[in-house]
């Protein structure tokens, strides 16, 4: 049902970010790692090289760029802890630490006495370790055990190799990991999935990188199950995001960068499928296992002389900002996709459900379009995620609210996003629903847009976003992606928009008169 007031629809436009409905009782009664997560915001954070050596502090443009990167939260990895002063303006942080001696002893009592723990918004134990064995187990029982009750506001877990089937040692089964997460408790389940440039890129045949794409459902299956598996309480999930190409070349040193499009496909990808702490690897270079991998981000060292790529991430994440406060309020319900055409890459494909017109109650059908002449012209994937907010509660008295997001995953090694778009064409059929359109977080300016009949958007010279009614209240829209990049909906049924603080109303009419 519509909510109404004199008869009249309420279509609201907010801006602004923060709940003005959730109560710190809501928050209270969510698991652990979606409370932090409201609270500290979508985690966008990037392996950073060097940066807290002592003097780093007083580098303006480090800074200077740090900042206009959007990204969140600088991760240190094993590198040096910085004084409570090093980390310059007490910057968010994260850090893979441990002491293999005493894992209960893998933070310095200095970082304790600082003003800097505050700070301390993920710790991720070691890297890929072996959950298999009991060894592992017990060091990381100890270690969550011991700082789980010192630092409540910080995200505790580890990271595996997302698909078991190309390594991670046979840790990573889905048995194992399930035994790791009842007796581990972690916040949140995190994996890594390295997937442009590496085995001649035989898995992203076609624009998808089926092997990403596999791995990534499988986290989100096992994490929606919760720590004890029922799927009463779920847990958030994230994963290391590939921003990187080895100094050697051949099978298996991922020979590239990924390319502006594929920057895009892995993000929105993962908003799209509900995950919502995203890490990249790396932000300004760095030499580990394997050989020195290289950032594609800046031409110097230590994050100096900015590139196009590095623009581009810095959009990408201020746009998923913008989508944050309301993509952290949600729980991932389904993921469908609308296929590509068959290739050889299918043999390793990702367990996604294709889209039908019962993925929900309103969508009749979805039709793509390649609006380039990448991989002949032929169509990439759409993908389709769909979301409920994690408490009824954060949208007032409304229940059952659908939110679903709308992803062009088309991308090419060495395509732009404008090179990747694609025309989505979505028909609805709104019933005796009383609903007569959506409403769109925009991903642009964070503003909540209520889209109607006569709604247009011009996306480019002779390409425009549009709404139109086909009549007996059944509505087409005709939406435009750039490659690899997604935006969120819901139906216009009044409710708020989750996360979005509501600061100005427009009251729009129910008349049927526009399908005349």
């Amino acid at each position: 049902m519509l909510l109404k007031s004199c008869g009249l629809f309420l279509g609201l436009i907010v801006a602004g970010s923060g709940d003005a409905i959730a109560t710190p009782n809501d928050l209270q009664s969510l698991d652990r790692g979606h409370r932090i997560l409201i609270q500290r915001g979508l985690q966008l954070n990037a392996l950073t090289i060097g940066f807290t050596i002592k003097g780093r502090e007083n580098d303006s443009e480090l800074w200077q760029n740090w900042e206009a990167s959007n990204f969140t939260t600088l991760d240190i990895g094993r590198g040096q802890l910085a004084s409570s002063e090093t980390i310059a303006g007490q910057k968010p942080w994260s850090t893979w630490q441990a002491n293999a001696q005493d894992s209960a002893q893998s933070l310095p009592d200095r970082i304790f006495q600082s003003d800097q723990i505050q700070n301390l918004v993920s710790w991720q134990f070691k890297d890929e370790q072996d959950i298999g064995k009991e060894s592992e187990l017990q060091e990381l029982e100890t270690w969550i055990k011991h700082y789980r009750p010192l630092l409540p506001n910080t995200l505790l877990y580890t990271n595996q190799h997302g698909d078991e089937r190309f390594g991670g040692f046979g840790s990573t089964s889905d048995l194992n990991i399930q035994r790791y997460m009842r007796r581990i408790q972690p916040d949140l389940l995190m994996q890594d999935t390295y997937p442009y440039g590496i085995w001649n890129d035989l898995g992203n045949q076609g624009g998808r990188p089926a092997q990403l794409y596999y791995a990534m459902m499988r986290y989100r299956r096992l994490a929606l199950a919760g720590n004890d598996g029922t799927g009463r309480k779920p847990i958030p999930y994230g994963l290391w995001l590939q921003t990187f190409k080895g100094s050697a070349t051949g099978v298996g040193t991922w020979s590239r960068f990924p390319s502006e499009s594929e920057l895009s496909q892995q993000q929105f990808a993962a908003l799209t499928l509900g995950f919502k702490l995203l890490n990249a690897f790396t932000y300004n270079g760095t030499s580990d296992v394997g050989g020195k991998l290289n950032a594609p981000f800046f031409k110097q060292p230590f994050g100096k002389d900015p590139t196009p790529a590095f623009q581009h991430i810095a959009e990408i994440n201020q746009h998923s900002l913008n989508l944050g406060p309301t993509l952290v309020r949600l729980l991932s319900t389904d993921v469908r996709i609308v296929p590509r055409p068959p290739t050889l890459a299918d043999l390793i494909a990702p367990e996604i459900p294709h889209w039908d017109a019962k993925a929900d109650p309103y969508m009749t059908s979805l039709e793509v379009k390649n609006l380039g002449n990448l991989y002949g012209g032929r169509n990439g994937d759409v993908l389709v995620g769909y979301f409920k907010p994690l408490r009824e509660s954060f949208d007032g008295p409304a229940t059952n609210q659908q939110y679903f997001m709308l992803t062009n995953g088309l991308a090419g090694k060495r395509h732009s996003i404008e090179q990747t778009r694609q025309q989505l064409t979505v028909e609805f059929d709104f019933g005796e629903s009383e609903i007569t359109g959506l409403q769109r977080l925009n991903r642009k300016t964070g503003k909540v847009e209520s889209i109607q009949a006569g709604w247009r958007e011009e996306v480019a010279s002779g390409l425009t976003s549009q709404f139109d009614v086909l009549g007996d209240h059944k509505y087409r829209l005709t939406l435009i992606l750039d490659g690899g990049t997604g935006d969120l909906f819901k139906f216009g049924t009044g409710a708020p928009f989750v996360g979005q603080s509501t600061v100005q109303q427009s009251i729009q009419t129910s008349s049927k008169s526009g399908e005349n």
